[in-house]
């Protein structure tokens, strides 16, 4: 969705022109400019760093004729859900290391792209979709084609549906 900010300056902008000739380029034009303005806007941000790497390209993003967002894909664009890195920053676990290897920092990019507990299920991803999967391709192979969408979707609702399942098994032994 584009900022607040900068649809309050396209509609400024819409006002100014609305007494042009050809009102539907004038439009257009001031879109363009819009989105251009979100694009450095997004490149130059401090903060989002993980979702800026994966959304380099916010046209490519909402240009996109298929896939809805859903809890998992979230986490992954994130890096907000059952990761150790955040569920030690938010005070939930003691440490940020992966359960599963013991890697010092659990979070999305270790688990859907490094992490050797999924290595099957990510080789399985990447000879569906004909390519290595990495965090500055996933987006782009994923906007590619609708299979390409539902193959990422499924590889993400089954690491991280096992993920929380776990987490909520070690709560309740850590609780008895």
């Amino acid at each position: 969705m584009i900022p607040a900010h900068l649809l309050a300056w396209e509609r400024c902008e819409r006002y100014k022109r609305r007494h042009e000739p050809d009102a539907a380029r004038a439009t257009s034009e001031i879109r363009s400019e819009t989105l251009r303005k979100w694009q450095t806007e997004w490149a130059n941000e401090s903060n989002g760093g993980w979702t800026r790497r994966l959304i380099q390209d916010i046209n490519l993003w909402r240009g996109r004729k298929h896939g809805l967002l859903d809890f998992h894909i979230t986490q992954l664009l994130s890096n907000h859900g059952c990761f150790g890195e955040y569920l030690h920053r938010i005070g939930k676990l003691d440490t940020a290391a992966c359960v599963d290897c013991q890697e010092q920092v659990d979070d999305a990019e270790h688990v859907f792209f490094v992490c050797g507990r999924w290595w099957k299920q990510r080789r399985a991803l990447e000879v569906e979709v004909e390519e290595d999967v990495s965090p500055d391709n996933i987006v782009s192979i994923m906007v590619e084609k609708r299979s390409n969408w539902e193959a990422v979707v499924r590889f993400v609702n089954l690491v991280q549906s096992t993920r929380e399942h776990e987490e909520r098994v070690r709560q309740r032994l850590r609780v008895e």
